[in-house]
């Protein structure tokens, strides 16, 4: 289980409802923050794990009173205002705040938050779109959990028989330049994978890949629709 760790959410919407049910799910501490206390009474009111403080996140003051500085991570969820965004960010990095996250609105607002050194950024409908079109163009069992613009966390039940036992390295599936799987999971047991390990049908993969990869490694791994028909 992944140590449990503090986050901070900065911005009450879907996107960040989102992050909180995934957090609680994880058994993580998290606080949330918006302007409109609204808002807060109601997160507050749904989640008995999420305590709320309204407040104005631009306002450096404010985030130095929240301790801002001490979570492991900050999300910052609020993307149509796109001011409100840049300020809030600029003052948990000048509060020495390290780890984080940002929504982008759009392609202009992803650029001025890369300008402002934030690297992790997300932009839902980007996201939304890679993940739609890489489910309809692979039209298989893939679960494709996170997607960004180079790179897609795919999980895949291994179906083709004929990979049974054989390993990794035989499969090309470790150190390959573009996909590396994190684990197997066979029965409910996780495996950290080796270069001898060898896979067994139903073993569900956890793969990092280039999303134009990702096809190969479907290929590689399931047997088609066309291939169970006889076709």
């Amino acid at each position: 289980m992944a140590r449990k760790k503090s986050f901070a959410i900065i911005g009450i919407n879907n996107f960040g409802q989102a992050i909180v049910d995934t957090l609680i799910q994880k058994k993580q501490h998290i606080m949330v923050f918006d302007i409109d206390q609204a808002k807060i009474n109601n997160m507050v009111a749904s989640y008995e794990q999420v305590d709320g403080v309204a407040l104005d996140t631009t306002i450096k003051a404010n985030l130095i009173e929240q301790g801002m500085e001490q979570y492991d991570t900050v999300i910052v969820t609020m993307a149509t205002n796109i001011e409100a965004s840049i300020l809030t960010i600029i003052s948990l990095q000048d509060i020495g705040v390290v780890n984080i996250i940002a929504k982008a609105k759009d392609s202009r607002h992803t650029r001025i938050l890369k300008a402002l050194g934030i690297t992790n950024i997300v932009q839902p409908d980007v996201m939304a779109g890679h993940m739609t079109a890489s489910k309809a163009l692979f039209d298989v069992d893939i679960e494709i959990q996170t997607v960004d613009e180079n790179y897609a966390s795919v999980s895949i039940i291994v179906t083709e028989p004929s990979i049974e036992g054989q390993s990794l390295l035989d499969l090309r599936l470790i150190n390959n330049k573009d996909y590396n799987i994190v684990h197997v999971k066979r029965k409910g047991r996780i495996i950290l994978p080796a270069d001898v390990d060898t896979l067994k049908l139903g073993d569900e993969l956890l793969v990092i890949s280039k999303i134009n990869a990702i096809n190969d490694l479907v290929i590689k791994l399931q047997t088609t629709d066309n291939e169970k028909d006889g076709k």
